[in-house]
């Protein structure tokens, strides 16, 4: 890390945020009457047309089912049931294990702390405020003011039941900023309403200013930064702009369009890749990125080509790995979206965001796997995108290959066969964060069903026990030398040290009749008696059939597990010593190990977290042998039956 990094860290945690907290705490912050900016002025959301566009898009009944919930005080987040919040909302609570949080003071807070597997992420979620756009959209189709009535109540309750500083959820700045995110883009449909007098107007208007304030002082930065800075910046551009009349708003814009050209060079290789390592954090980190750009776009900051550029080839990685409403699921999963804009909307739903990117870049490979528009496109473009997103050419999909050698990753495809493969370091350039001791795994989907699947997340810090267990070497679909993991953790979202040096090599790419690749890594090199594994992967594409073929080169003797991971609902049957069957929706592929004879080959009952906070059984096979080890091959063939 350089100098100018170590000094920057070490003003805004050891200056900045102490004179902030010294600020708060003697009343010094006064706020005055403040004006808004609506700079979604162009969006007519109460017009008859829009009406009609967001009712041709999303089923109406639908809409409103999810704004009565909300009505009603239902909630579902993070792997629970619907529940009932009660009359009276606790924002303090996690209403799954029910642990009700003390208002103290925001520092004195530890979000890493569970008692009785709570979950500070429940909070955090009810007060990201996804909930204000389900009753915005049920208000565009009704006009029926119970809906904006219930939106106003919940944030005038949020914030008398939030004072500024004191509570969980003014605990992480960026909980403050995607919440500062989905009230203002609310309030762009509700300020038509009857119930925003002026009185409850200017009170929302200081809470966004506070927000604003918070951020500014409490910013997430540090040796790496991840999706958390961002976030922090995504906030300030958006409560920014909606307080672009004054100096503050608008040196917050400045400060946040600054960062955001620097960080997105740090934390995105240059092929698109969120340096995180997850699939799943790659749709938040690039939904950031993009809300981040639409708004400083519309208000005339606009970010450079470079930015525009690489924010096109982040959506291109996402597209490749989407299978229909599916995506592999590597790395870690929290379900995090900035905008949600269904009750029950699926975590690995990513075609809904891709039609964004078809709209900006005017890309037909974009819509086409979009299939359709979404009413993302709808409430962020008004009706002028939806307009852009029909007049795109559709295209049939090529079903080719991608590689992304900067971020580590592979996407085979053949007409009916997609293999997600990880060949990259582990993730954050060392630090791990949300990738997983996944390197050599893959993901594998026959006729867009996933068949041959990472284990997931599940949670954080309410069982840090499965925590580690998920994203340990073991629950990959990837090799193990003497039980020793990949990388050592140092925490929950930490390793100690990532000694992989993955080699990535593509050897044929969208040829005739084959694709091949090939990575070795040197994570084993540490053993007293060295190892170095290789994995080489050849999809064949005439006769669709894909051969692993897992190289150990070294000496002494050594234990050897590899790891095969299935889908919950894939049925295994065990042909002979070396052969099975999987099968998932009458779709069936054989899995054939050849020479291993001396191995012991085991069908086990594992785990499988298909999003966070849902954890369901599952099955997986697992070779393992211990020898002398100098050339050693093991060979797995996968073949439709």
């Amino acid at each position: 890390m350089d100098l100018f990094n170590k000094v920057k860290i070490a003003y805004i945690h050891f200056i900045r945020k102490p004179l902030f907290v010294l600020l708060i705490k003697t009343n010094f912050i006064k706020i005055k009457k403040l004006k808004p900016n609506f700079f979604f002025d162009s969006n007519d959301y109460l017009s008859e047309e829009f009406r009609k566009t967001l009712s041709s898009i999303e089923d109406e009944s639908k809409i409103l089912n999810d704004a009565d919930l909300v009505l009603q005080n239902n909630f579902q987040t993070l792997g629970s049931d619907v529940l009932y919040l009660g009359d009276k909302i606790n924002w303090h609570c996690d209403y799954k294990s029910g642990r009700v949080w003390e208002k103290l003071f925001y520092t004195k807070i530890d979000s890493k702390a569970s008692i009785n597997k709570s979950d500070i992420k429940f909070p955090w979620e009810l007060s990201r405020f996804h909930q204000s756009l389900w009753l915005a959209k049920a208000f565009v189709i009704t006009k029926d003011e119970k809906y904006s009535k219930k939106f106003f109540e919940l944030v005038d309750n949020w914030i008398e039941e939030n004072p500024f500083c004191y509570g969980v959820n003014w605990n992480c700045p960026m909980e403050v900023a995607i919440r500062a995110v989905n009230w203002i883009l609310a309030l762009h449909i509700f300020r038509y309403s009857k119930f925003f007098d002026d009185v409850l107007a200017n009170r929302i208007f200081e809470a966004l200013y506070l927000h604003g304030i918070f951020i500014r002082n409490n910013l997430e930065f540090g040796r790496r930064n991840g999706n958390h800075y961002l976030s922090d910046l995504m906030g300030l551009v958006w409560i920014g702009a909606f307080l672009g009349k004054y100096s503050f708003g608008k040196k917050w814009m400045k400060f946040a369009r600054r960062e955001l050209e620097k960080e997105i060079n740090i934390e995105v290789y240059s092929d698109g890749v969120d340096y995180e390592k997850s699939t799943y954090y790659q749709r938040l980190v690039t939904e950031i990125l993009f809300l981040s750009w639409l708004v400083l776009n519309i208000t005339g900051m606009v970010l450079s080509r470079t930015f525009f550029d690489k924010l096109k080839l982040m959506f291109n990685f996402i597209s490749s790995y989407i299978i229909e409403d599916e995506v592999p699921n590597v790395g870690d999963c929290d379900d995090g979206k900035v905008i949600k804009f269904s009750f029950d909307e699926k975590v690995s739903e990513m075609r809904n965001f891709l039609s964004l990117g078809a709209v900006i870049f005017s890309d037909s490979r974009f819509k086409s796997i979009a299939e359709k528009p979404y009413s993302l496109i709808l409430f962020l473009f008004g009706l002028s995108g939806i307009e852009k997103f029909n007049s795109i050419e559709n295209v049939v999909v090529e079903k080719k290959s991608f590689v992304f050698p900067d971020g580590g990753f592979v996407v085979l495809s053949s007409e009916n066969f997609k293999l997600f493969f990880d060949g990259g370091d582990i993730g954050m350039r060392g630090w791990g964060g949300h990738g997983h001791n996944d390197l050599l795994s893959f993901e594998l989907a026959f006729k867009e069903k996933r068949f041959i699947v990472d284990s997931g997340t599940y949670v954080y810090t309410p069982e840090p026990e499965i925590r580690q267990k998920l994203r340990s070497t073991f629950s990959h679909n990837t090799i193990m030398i003497d039980e020793m993991e990949l990388a050592e953790f140092l925490n929950l979202f930490r390793i100690k040290k990532d000694f992989t040096r993955p080699n990535l090599k593509v050897k044929k790419l969208n040829e005739d009749n084959y694709t091949e690749i090939e990575c070795e890594h040197f994570t084993y090199a540490r053993l007293h008696n060295p190892v170095v594994v290789r994995r080489r992967i050849v999809l064949y594409k005439e006769n669709e059939k894909i051969l692993v073929e897992d190289e150990l080169n070294g000496n002494g003797e050594h234990k050897v597990d590899i790891f095969i991971h299935f889908h919950p609902e894939v049925k295994v049957e065990r042909i002979d010593f070396s052969k099975f069957n999987i099968e998932r929706n009458n779709l069936a592929l054989a899995i054939e190990f050849i020479s291993v004879e001396n191995s012991e080959i085991k069908l086990e009952d594992y785990i499988y977290s298909e999003s966070y906070g849902k954890l369901t059984s599952n099955k997986r096979i697992h070779l393992s042998f211990k020898k002398n080890i100098t050339s050693e091959k093991i060979l797995t063939n996968i073949y439709p039956i």
